[in-house]
């Protein structure tokens, strides 16, 4: 490993010598910088990687556990904006729009998605297609939704046996709830 302060566009080395990886380029058989940042060598890979000095933009990838925001419900599907990948510390930078369709919100048969999540509710879901549009799933256990507002006074509900309860209206409403809601602190994901 080097610590080697590179431009874009510098020669890193040779195709023959290491292939190109992240933050690098292969032009006529040389391998160059693609970014400003440190020249690296992953000796397990052979391959020549600049480290960038400032974080990069955060990118939404197949297998990413997101967080979020539910802004509209549709019987057929919940239709979603990324707000955070989770064990990212950075703003989401691509398309931020997704969608729940109906059979991936739970592993049983569930008829209209619109009883299952709200307007507003914050989901922790897992992202199985980013491509021609980003695609979530909270069918697993540990997804579904992490913060849920009552639909009557808008206060936060609070998870009593296997409902959810307004503490400020006493309203009583139903989601599809991650198996640790209630006990998250969101600021820390």
């Amino acid at each position: 490993m080097t610590d080697k302060l590179v431009m874009p566009g510098d020669q890193l080395s040779t195709v023959e010598e290491l292939l190109p990886g992240e933050g690098t380029f292969e032009e006529n058989g040389v391998v160059r910088a693609a970014r400003l940042g440190y020249y690296e060598i992953d000796q397990k890979h052979r391959s020549a990687q600049v480290r960038p000095i400032t974080s990069i933009p955060v990118i939404v990838n197949k297998g990413d556990t997101v967080l979020a925001r539910v802004s509209m419900v549709k019987p057929s599907m919940i239709i979603t904006e990324v707000i955070h990948v989770i064990g990212k510390n950075r703003s989401v930078s691509s398309e931020t729009d997704s969608t729940i369709h109906v059979k991936e919100i739970a592993q049983g048969y569930i008829k209209d998605a619109s009883t299952e999540y709200k307007v507003q509710d914050i989901v922790r879901a897992k992202v199985i297609q980013v491509t021609p549009s980003v695609q979530l799933t909270t069918r697993d256990k540990n997804l579904g939704s992490i913060i849920a507002l009552c639909s009557k006074c808008r206060h936060q509900l609070v998870k009593k046996g296997q409902q959810l309860e307004c503490e400020n209206c006493g309203n009583r409403e139903h989601r599809r709830i991650a198996d640790d809601y209630g006990s998250i602190d969101v600021a820390k994901l």
